[in-house]
C-alpha cells in the first residue's frame, strides 16, 4: 500500500485497501495465508512528516506443532508508524537509517510515497503463535510409527512408563527422618 504524500491535506485521512499476501511479500514457516489482507489507515500529515495509524487482518492455515494438521487463524493486528522524507532533517540527525524518535521508530521515505508495506508485513507476522496448536489437549504424534494419536491409540508396543525423574533422585542423598 502505498501513499502519495503530496496528496495529503492538513486533515488527518482514513483509507481502506485489500492486499493479496504476495504484494506485501507476506510468508512464514509451516504458514499458508487464505485471504487477502484488509488494511485500515489514518494518515496524518504533519509538515513533512507522515504519522499512519492502521489495523490489519487476514487468514490463515497453520500448522499444528504437535500432529502437523492444519489449523485456520484469524490474525489482525494494528500498527502505528511514522514517516519522515529521506535526506531530511531527521535523516541528518540521526546519521543512520534506522533510529527511534521516543518509543516511535521512524521510517523514512522517498519520492514524495509513503510505502506501508513493510509495516502491514510485521503487524500480521507478529500475530502468528509460536506454536500453533490445533486444539488445547492435542496428543501429538507417536514417536515410534507418526500416528496421529488424535485419531486413537496406535498399535506401538510401549515399554513400561519410567518417571522421568527417577535418575535424577537416584542422585541425591536419602533423606533423614526427623
Amino acid at each position: 500500500m502505498k501513499i502519495g504524500v503530496a496528496t495529503l491535506g492538513d486533515r488527518p485521512v482514513t483509507l481502506g485497501a485489500t492486499e493479496s499476501p504476495q504484494e506485501l511479500a507476506l510468508a512464514a514457516e509451516h504458514t499458508r495465508f487464505l485471504a487477502p489482507v484488509e488494511v485500515a489507515v489514518k494518515i496524518t500529515r504533519m509538515q513533512e512528516e507522515v504519522l499512519v495509524e492502521g489495523k490489519a487482518r487476514t487468514r490463515a492455515t497453520l500448522e499444528c506443532s504437535r500432529c502437523l494438521e492444519d489449523v485456520p487463524a484469524d490474525m489482525a493486528g494494528e500498527f502505528e508508524a511514522l514517516y519522515v522524507p529521506e535526506g531530511g532533517a531527521y535523516s541528518a540527525r540521526a546519521g543512520r537509517r534506522d533510529f527511534e524518535w521516543g518509543d516511535q521508530r521512524v521510517n523514512f521515505y522517498t519520492d514524495f510515497t509513503v510505502d506501508l508495506a513493510d509495516e502491514i508485513r510485521q503487524c500480521i507476522l507478529i500475530e502468528l503463535p509460536m506454536k500453533p496448536l490445533c486444539r488445547p489437549d492435542c496428543a501429538g504424534l507417536c514417536p515410534n510409527c507418526g500416528k496421529n494419536l488424535n485419531e486413537g491409540p496406535c498399535g506401538c508396543k510401549r515399554d513400561a512408563e519410567e518417571d522421568v525423574w527417577d535418575r535424577l533422585r537416584a542422585l541425591l542423598p536419602p533423606k533423614k527422618p526427623e
